[in-house]
């Protein structure tokens, strides 16, 4: 188990390391979309935050879709467990 752990964690630093490397540096210029996001975002919507205004004006529904997704998928885990937990405590394994 611990040598599982110690592979996925390496293999994740692994991968972030990549990440950094492959990353743009700081000074490139905006690709075409993010310059577009930048010059509408305060014109159309007032927000000096560019990246709230893409979650919560532009992509709202898509947004609120995920948040619904994430209640029902922790609803249903909460209700297998609780009828899990109760036949434990039922058979006395608990």
């Amino acid at each position: 188990m611990r040598v599982l752990l110690l592979v996925c964690l390496g293999a994740l630093l692994a991968l972030l390391g990549l990440a950094f490397v492959e990353a743009p540096p700081l000074d490139a210029p905006l690709s075409p979309v993010a310059r577009l996001y930048n010059q509408r975002t305060i014109a159309e919507d007032g927000s000096t935050n560019v990246i709230a205004a893409i979650n919560f004006d532009w992509r709202a529904y898509d947004t609120l879709g995920e948040a619904t997704i994430l209640l029902t998928a922790a609803t249903g885990v909460k209700l297998l467990m609780r009828r899990y937990l109760q036949r434990r405590r039922e058979t006395g394994q608990a």
